[in-house]
């Protein structure tokens, strides 16, 4: 039986998560655009092939999991649309095979305020977890390109091309567990 690793999940700032992407967010510099109504924009960067935008709607299934993924092509975005406060699990992208090593792991909450954009080959959980039920929902932006060979691999049951997923318990002997 894998042993769990214990994760305590901590305020999300842009300085805490900057190793592993940036956050959408009122930015502590100037506006990169202002309308003539006085609405404010700050531009997020965002790599990727066809953009795909998509609804997550995670089920509150507590706060154990034992994959991880990284994506090679692609910088995700999650934008929160309601539902309760969820946490997702990151670490740094690296030239590593292997999997991410457990040290590095971090976790933070999303309390709905802001958004966030990984860094291509960022390793994170492949959900954004509910802490109580009943669900949450985030606006996720991908690629097609990158969805279409999950989707692929899936269906084969081999693994992608443009992203590695690491089961945690077979590659290390643990399940990650998040605790608030």
């Amino acid at each position: 039986m894998a042993r769990p690793h214990r994760i305590r999940i901590e305020p999300l700032t842009a300085e805490a998560f900057a190793p592993f992407g940036r956050l959408i967010d009122v930015a502590a510099r100037a506006p990169d655009s202002v309308a003539a109504s006085g609405t404010q924009g700050w531009h997020v960067a965002f790599e990727s092939g066809r953009p795909l935008v998509s609804l997550l709607r995670t089920p509150f299934q507590g706060l154990r999991f034992r994959t991880m993924e990284r994506h090679f092509h692609v910088s995700q975005a999650f934008i929160p649309l309601g539902g309760e406060h969820a946490a997702v699990a990151v670490a740094p992208p690296g030239d590593d095979p292997g999997a991410p090593r457990l040290e590095t792991i971090r976790a933070f909450l999303l309390d709905g305020s802001k958004g966030y954009v990984l860094h291509r080959g960022t390793w994170h959980s492949l959900d954004r977890f509910p802490l109580r039920p009943p669900d949450t929902r985030f606006v996720m932006i991908t690629d097609h390109e990158t969805q279409d060979d999950l989707t692929v691999a899936y269906a084969a049951k081999k693994p992608a091309a443009l992203t590695q997923e690491i089961d945690l318990e077979q590659t290390l002997g643990v399940t990650i567990e998040l605790v608030a």
